[in-house]
Parts: C-alpha cells; structure tokens; sequence
C-alpha cells in the first residue's frame, strides 16, 4: 500500500536531522522554502508510489485462486463503484462486510471434459453437448466456480436472486473475454452398501430378532455408538468442499474401528442414479469422484450397513 504524503514529509524530516549541515533549517512555519520544497518532493514521490501501486495491481495475473479470492469477497446486496481504474466495494465497516459475505465456499476450475468425467464418472447427451458447445466457442472451456452458502452450519445453495447477482458481480470484475459459470446446487446425496464383518464380542451383529437388528453394528459396550456409521458419516463431513470421495480412504477409516475385521465395499450410488462403484467392476472411471455440487448431503438412511460375525474357523456366516 503506497504511504501517505504525511508519512513520507515525516520520513524525510527524521532523514534530515542526521546532518548537520542542516541544522540550521529550524522554522516551524509551512510557507517556509524547504518546509514548501519537502512538501513538493513528498507528494511527487506519493504520485509515483501510487501510479506504482496501480500499474501493479492492474498488471496483476488473474489466476484461479484469485478468481476464488474475489468469489469469497463477494458482498450480497452491495453495489461496486468504479475507483482507481477498477471496480470495487465502497468502504464498509467490519461488522457491515460480515453481514453481507454470504458465499462460505468456492471451488474454481477450468471446465473441461475430462473435468465433467472425474464429477459424474459418465458424458450424458445433455452435458456432452453443452461442453461442446462451451469449448469451441471459448477455444479452452470456461471457469466454473462452484460455490455454497451456509445456514446455522450446514452447506447450502445461493438463492436465485443471490446467484444473479454473484454472476453480475463477477461479470464486473473478471478479466475480458473470460466466460464465468456459477454452479450452485444441492448437495448430493450419497448411498453406500457395504458388508462389515465384525468380532461379535466388541460390536452388536444382529439377527432376524427385532432388537438385534435394532442393535446391529452398535458397541457391545455401548448401544448408543454404532462406530461404522459415525466413521462415514466423519469422513464425508470432512471433505474439504469439491474434495474427492476417495473409497479407498473410507475403507481405511473404517478397518482401522475397534471390532472391524474386514469391511467389504459392495456398491456406492449418487443421487439415487448415478452408480460410481459396483463390486463387480470397481469404480466406472477413476479411483475417485467428486460431487457435481462441491459436496455430499448426509443421510443415514442412506446407507445400507450388513454386520456379519466373523471368524476364520467356521463359516462366516455362522
């Protein structure tokens, strides 16, 4: 930040009393010669500070994190006043600026196939057209910035009128001729089926009687903790947003719970269509997958845990 005339005056007078020479420049009035000429050095070098200051910000490369940065300092509500060769907030009070940043997470990517790929595992006619018809008007795709809100905590989308005026908001201030996209969606449920053979004398397995299944994958030692679920629902909680759900990592979670002997994988679903796991096959593209709205709702009903005792020496099933 470039200083003010003030700071400079100030400068140059403490630089002036190291010589001696210029002991004799005492007087206190301002229409005094040096006095006038310490002040015209002063604001020459305030003007050159600033044009400095300016050149740099201008010339600044905009990068996608830049893009996030301004996508996290968006102000709902507040218009933007075009000041010093750019266009910016007015001056606001803390507390003002609090109350009107609403978008708590954003994601920023450049929009390519094989991004759409790595989100949805498949290219549908719908989306396959879209791109196509982004790409080649573009040449390169377009920024996509996934963003949320939240309320009382939990991830939430814009409204329609928030995300207007985020896309105008971004409209003003990116680069020219860069095309923006604001995803702002819902999260997406996630349905995991998994078998957990567990040690029956540390966790509750559960049989066709009433209150066993009602117990089932619950601690022996206590029936209000059922270790499994709370270690899925933990780390789906904290993927950091557009993190990749990565099954791998659950599994490793969940082998690592007192009482789990081998967790068995059998199928993960997407908003209740889109299957991106299936024993049978593994995983439909890549050994991950991140949600089309930058993260995951969480259901417990969601999830289809089967406890089953284990032991080496007699059926499994036993």
């Amino acid at each position: 930040m470039a200083r003010t005339i003030a700071e400079i005056q100030q400068e140059i007078l403490d630089e002036k009393e190291k010589y001696t020479e210029l002991s004799a420049l005492t007087s206190t009035s301002k229409s005094a010669i040096w006095r006038l000429w310490v002040y015209i050095v002063s604001t020459a070098i305030w003007i050159h500070e600033k044009i400095v200051e300016r050149n740099a910000l201008l010339s600044r490369p905009h990068t996608l994190l830049w893009y996030r940065e301004q996508a996290l300092n968006f102000l709902n509500g507040v218009d933007l006043v075009w000041k010093d060769g750019y266009f910016q907030y007015p001056e606001l009070t803390p507390e003002q600026e609090k109350e009107k940043r609403i978008i708590k997470h954003c994601a920023i990517s450049e929009r390519l196939f094989d991004e759409v790929q790595a989100e949805t595992g498949k290219l549908d006619n719908t989306n396959l057209s879209e791109l196509i018809s982004e790409y080649y008007y573009n040449q390169v795709g377009v920024l996509t910035l996934k963003v949320a809100k939240e309320v009382d905590g939990v991830k939430t989308i814009l409204t329609s009128q928030e995300k207007r005026s985020f896309r105008a908001y971004m409209n003003q201030i990116k680069d020219a001729g860069t095309q923006i996209r604001v995803v702002s969606n819902k999260g997406n449920t996630i349905s995991i089926d998994l078998d957990v053979y567990v040690n029956p004398l540390v966790i509750y397995t559960g049989n066709e009687n009433a209150l066993d299944l009602q117990n089932s994958g619950k601690l022996l030692t206590n029936l209000s903790t059922e270790p499994v679920k709370d270690a899925i629902r933990e780390y789906i909680s904290t993927l950091e947003f557009n993190g990749a759900f990565v099954p791998t990592y659950l599994i490793d979670r969940i082998q690592q719970i007192p009482g789990v002997e081998l967790p068995i994988l059998k199928k993960i679903v997407v908003d209740d269509t889109n299957v991106v796991y299936d024993e049978e096959d593994g995983l439909r593209e890549l050994p991950f997958f991140v949600p089309s709205s930058g993260y995951f709702n969480v259901d417990d009903d969601s999830f289809k845990l089967n406890y089953i005792p284990y032991n080496l020496q007699t059926d499994p099933n036993f």
